[in-house]
């Protein structure tokens, strides 16, 4: 994965969590693995894929007091336990990052399909044609999480590209 292809994703996250939820957030060292797994942590993942010029997937991945912390902050209530209001407001947030990361991708035309949101500790996530996912964990005052990116540009008619995300989101 290149860098130009990754660090809008960077900077999406890092403009999200400071303008959304007044938070700076610490990058910590990205990983490369084939398949995600959550060694039984009960985690809250939301989900966004990513087709057009480049084909893939965007998750960040939140431990449940993360997730009640930032969900709370974005929406002014202090939450206890995860309920249906946690589950919205992480697809939002992933929504948000991907939404903003690919306005700053440069030569690409991308679409985004639709937030889904995983919750649990028995899930593996796995890629089509065997990419890799890059992860990059993060750490704030609200606690840590991580963002996980699988990206390949795909050759592409540029018609069929345009044609493809001119109804996009």
């Amino acid at each position: 994965m290149k860098a130009e292809n990754i660090n809008p994703f960077l900077e999406a996250v890092s403009e999200t969590f400071e303008n959304m939820l007044g938070c700076s957030v610490i990058t910590g060292e990205p990983s490369v693995d084939n398949e995600t797994d959550t060694q039984n942590t009960p985690d809250i993942i939301g989900l966004i894929g990513l087709s057009g010029t480049a084909q893939g997937i965007v998750a960040i991945r939140f431990p449940v007091r993360t997730a009640l912390r930032v969900v709370g902050t974005m929406i002014g209530v202090d939450f206890k336990a995860v309920d249906s209001s946690i589950i919205d407001g992480v697809g939002e947030l992933v929504n948000i990052i991907a939404g903003s990361a690919k306005t700053k991708l440069e030569g690409h035309k991308i679409a985004l399909s639709l937030p889904s949101v995983v919750r649990g500790s028995l899930y593996r996530l796995n890629n089509l044609n065997n990419a890799v996912w890059l992860s990059l964990p993060f750490v704030c005052d609200m606690g840590e999480f991580s963002l996980m990116i699988s990206f390949k540009p795909t050759v592409v008619p540029k018609k069929e590209a345009v044609n493809a995300c001119a109804n996009s989101r």
